[in-house]
């Protein structure tokens, strides 16, 4: 089963099935001239414009013919507000048998172009649980589920502290939180690991694919969760955080209130349906006399295995820092190490930085690139945060341009606040290449839009096409004017 991006046109020419969920402001259009040829295509909301259909419909035309398309059959399926617009557009192409198709909530389309055939499921395979865009909202409304009274409370305290938040209801069990979703529709959840009847992740695979709500793990953080908390945020979590004690209340309820209002808001629009194995291989091949560093938070656990298992069988040394607690950055390393060909790792302090070599930084440690001797090396310390953060990706850029000897590559992915933004800034002005995630491919879209904001990015990619991008920028050295390296 294959997924279409945003724009992607597929014809006639294309076997095999494309699956899309449609939600609320997406669209699917489809062209059925009368001489058996087709073509469709998937629009997220952002690209439902009049310059966006006006190249498609020129795109379109080039495989189809312009005088075909607009006397064949146009299938357009949305809701009420995205169908008029596109109604609107293709009636002023002069587009004469537009089928329209409404539909609310959430729906499955599936395009069989070799076939010729549309196919979309008759009812939303959700409740419109999330209609309005939670960013909008002046409440988010929370799912407390929890077996322990004491944390259900605890939580309940924190919540009711902000205006910004309300406690539409508390579960103790997990039999009673779809009926509690279906009668309050949370904007946000927050789901504890080991309950009653089954554990949050068993639970949370039930509940994502079915009402993909914004859920946030609550754990222990101990070194027997980090591999419950990787299978979570696998499986659509989108953060997590550490169980509070009662005597910790105040010293924790910021950091509460924003990783749940930041979870509140974060792009959903993804399907849930992710992968947990190795991503379809890039084609061609990396400069190993190259270097790749790597910065991300919220959501930058996911990003990461998709992008370092899409890369080439052999690679370049890559840094990697992800805003990780210390217990769950060694399971992190573990599991990305069992998916990749070439080592990952936690770092540790004296590592050499070589090629088919991931180094990790350790949670609650600074990771920092030094260069002696003609080789590099990670230095692991205890140096304060940078950005709150620790490790931190500014720190780590920081040391990269302080001690630049080979051509580099940077990249910063999904998560909140503005780590790593001007780090990338500087990187960018040594000649280093750099990428940012874009918006829709984002959980949430902070430090990305930051670089982008302050000219840091050479480049914007969605996250299924960073590693073509990085393979690619490995050998693009024209501007590197760093150390070199010993022979």
């Amino acid at each position: 089963m294959n997924r279409m991006l945003s724009k992607e046109i597929i014809t006639f020419k294309k076997e095999g099935e494309y699956l899309n969920d449609l939600h609320p402001g997406d669209a699917f259009l489809s062209f059925h001239p009368q001489n058996g040829k087709c073509a469709g295509l998937y629009l997220h909301r952002r690209d439902v414009k009049t310059d966006i259909l006006t190249e498609i419909v020129q795109k379109v035309s080039a495989e189809l013919g312009l005088s075909d398309i607009q006397k064949g059959e146009v299938k357009v399926i949305a809701t009420s507000e995205t169908l008029g617009l596109i109604h609107d557009f293709l009636v002023l192409k002069k587009f004469t048998n537009i089928k329209k198709v409404e539909k609310e909530g959430t729906v499955e389309v599936m395009f069989l172009p070799a076939m010729n055939k549309v196919r979309v499921s008759k009812e939303s395979k959700a409740p419109a649980i999330r209609t309005n865009s939670p960013a909008m909202k002046e409440k988010f409304k929370v799912l407390i589920v929890d077996d322990s009274k004491t944390i259900r409370n605890i939580l309940n305290r924190i919540f009711s502290s902000d205006t910004a938040f309300e406690v539409c209801a508390m579960a103790e069990k997990p039999s009673d939180v779809e009926g509690l979703i279906l009668k309050h529709r949370p904007d946000v959840i927050t789901l504890d690991i080991h309950m009653p009847e089954m554990d949050g992740v068993t639970l949370l695979k039930q509940i994502a694919p079915k009402y993909n709500i914004p859920t946030v793990m609550i754990s222990s953080i101990s070194m027997a969760e980090g591999p419950l908390v990787l299978e979570a945020l696998e499986h659509g979590a989108v953060d997590y955080i550490q169980k509070p004690e009662v005597s910790e209340i105040d010293k924790v309820t910021p950091m509460i209130l924003e990783k749940v209002k930041t979870a509140a808001r974060a792009n959903m629009n993804k399907s849930m349906k992710r992968k947990t194995g190795r991503s379809v291989q890039v084609s061609g091949q990396c400069d190993l006399k190259s270097m790749i560093v790597l910065g991300s938070s919220t959501g930058g656990t996911e990003a990461i295995r998709e992008i370092i298992t899409a890369l080439p069988n052999q690679i370049p040394p890559m840094l990697i820092v992800q805003h990780i607690p210390a217990v769950f950055s060694a399971a992190f390393a573990k599991r990305m190490n069992d998916l990749c060909p070439f080592e990952v790792k936690e770092a540790e302090d004296g590592d050499e930085v070589r090629a088919n070599r991931v180094l990790i930084a350790p949670g609650g440690k600074q990771m920092k690139f030094v260069y002696k001797n003609g080789k590099g090396y990670v230095e692991i310390n205890d140096d304060e945060p940078v950005n709150r953060f620790k490790p931190s990706v500014d720190y780590l850029f920081n040391s990269v341009v302080k001690n630049l000897y080979t051509h580099t590559v940077a990249v910063i992915l999904t998560g909140m606040g503005k780590d790593g933004a001007r780090g990338m800034l500087e990187l960018h002005k040594t000649g280093v290449k750099t990428i940012a995630q874009d918006e829709y491919s984002s959980v949430v879209f902070g430090m990305p839009k930051e670089a982008i904001a302050i000219g840091a990015a050479d480049y914007v990619e969605p996250l299924g096409e960073i590693a073509d991008r990085i393979v690619q920028l490995t050998h693009e050295k024209s501007s590197f004017s760093g150390k070199k390296i010993s022979a």
